[in-house]
């Protein structure tokens, strides 16, 4: 009886992990095509900069956020110094050092080295879908699978998009796609957050934010817009 109960435990617990690899794959389908564009624009600026293919990979794989990235690659072709590079980016991802201290209540059940495993690679998208997922799902192993299946398809494509655009050699527009590659990320980020009229309310408020103002906010034109496009929602949301 007692390995009976054991088989069936183990089997429902592996159907539950499962889900969660479903539930992540179609969580972050939008957000994986939106961030193709991306990768690609931001590759390609990479190239035109200057950079060798392994410095490209590796800010893509040990930042995992391109609007960092970014922000280091157009302060780099600028030519200025590895500080201002360094207080640059960490101004654009000061908003990650709020979304670790958040994200680490999600998974305090976990020892220390795998909390920090978790919560390292989480970026815009994943932290929004994982503030709604989380809200019903307590399981710590359906949360390190959904973290894990969502980090892994998003970064891959991310840092692969960099590696097929660097290799191109340039052949991209850099500047208008850039400005055309952010709104659609924030599009997929958004996907799942804010839903139907509101959805396209935040869409267009980043588009808006991001092109006129990528002139005067350069690098910070980015998350600029990505809390635009949020509050845009919320209020939308509230309005409704």
């Amino acid at each position: 009886m007692s390995a009976a109960v054991t088989g069936t435990a183990a089997e429902s617990n592996g159907a539950d992990l499962r889900g969660a690899t479903r539930a992540a794959v179609r969580d972050i389908a939008p957000c994986v095509v939106a961030i193709i564009p991306f990768g690609l624009a931001i590759g390609s600026a990479s190239a035109a900069a200057g950079l060798t293919g392994f410095q490209t990979i590796f800010g893509a794989a040990i930042m995992l956020a391109g609007s960092g990235q970014l922000a280091a690659v157009q302060t780099i072709a600028r030519g200025e110094s590895t500080l201002a590079v360094a207080v640059i980016v960490a101004l654009v991802n000061m908003r990650f050092v709020f979304y670790g201290a958040a994200a680490a209540r999600w998974f305090r059940e976990a020892g220390r080295t795998r909390r920090l495993l978790l919560v390292f690679p989480i970026v815009d998208q994943t932290f929004v879908l994982c503030q709604q997922r989380f809200e019903t799902v307590t399981d710590l192993s359906w949360r390190q699978r959904y973290v894990v299946v969502a980090t892994a398809g998003l970064g891959g494509t991310f840092v692969a998009c960099q590696a097929v655009s660097f290799h191109v050699g340039g052949a991209l527009p850099a500047s208008a796609g850039l400005q055309l590659a952010a709104p659609l990320v924030f599009t997929g980020m958004l996907a799942g957050a804010t839903r139907a009229r509101g959805q396209g309310v935040a869409a267009v408020t980043a588009a808006v934010v991001v092109i006129v103002g990528s002139g005067a906010l350069g690098p910070l034109a980015l998350p600029v817009a990505a809390v635009a496009g949020v509050g845009a929602a919320t209020r939308k949301a509230v309005a409704s």
